[in-house]
């Protein structure tokens, strides 16, 4: 069981933690409580993260390839994600390549969560990962950073350029987003800067909902 998925969890009255073996188990656990929890690609990473207090920030010293298993070496820059696993809408991070929160640069600090994340009621997890590249092409070009990496691909590869089906997306406000981040974007390569594809694996700002 050494490699497979499990699902790591925190709650914080009683401070009771475990690792369970399947997102099933672990939202049972959880429910209705006040609690964090993480998917992890080993027990000995999820029991590393409980060791280090469950913070979602906190890093594993090695990151390593889910498919090779073999150490990965991430390149300095700005990673984004989103998702909405734990139910209070589209929660959106964006980290360096240490896996340190980057949001406060740019979002007012009354506007981050309680764990540590930018939320957006009532949007999609796609107009999640389009505001983390949003931000992360705001910070990239105040701190002259040169490369910004997402593991959502429609984001990547059409919605960052402003390419999106006119007959299929009707939402004004993910339109006007897609329209700034494309902009924000062009900018950003004039600079020298590039958007590069991550696996969700070796992502540092996933956020472990991936069920």
């Amino acid at each position: 069981m050494a490699s497979s998925k499990c699902y790591a969890y925190y709650i914080e009255e009683g401070s009771i933690s475990g690792i369970v073996e399947s997102w099933g188990e672990c939202e049972m656990i959880v429910k209705g409580q006040k609690a964090r929890y993480k998917g992890f690609k080993s027990q000995h990473e999820a029991q590393t993260w409980l060791n280090l207090g469950a913070i979602y920030d906190a890093k594993l010293k090695v990151t390593k390839n889910k498919s090779t298993g073999l150490s990965l070496t991430l390149k300095k820059g700005l990673y984004f994600d989103a998702g909405t696993g734990r139910g209070i809408g589209t929660e959106v991070r964006v980290v360096n390549e240490k896996g340190e929160n980057q949001l406060e640069k740019v979002v007012p600090s009354e506007k981050i969560n309680p764990y540590g994340n930018y939320t957006t009621e009532g949007k999609t997890n796609n107009f999640g990962e389009l505001l983390g590249c949003y931000i992360a092409l705001k910070i990239a070009l105040n701190e002259e950073h040169h490369t910004i990496f997402g593991d959502s691909k429609l984001v990547l590869e059409y919605w960052s350029k402003g390419r999106y089906n006119k007959n299929n997306l009707k939402d004004s406000e993910t339109i006007e987003l897609i329209e700034r981040v494309a902009k924000l974007r062009a900018e950003f390569e004039v600079k020298g800067g590039e958007v590069l594809y991550i696996s969700g694996d070796d992502n540092p700002a996933d956020l472990g909902f991936h069920k």
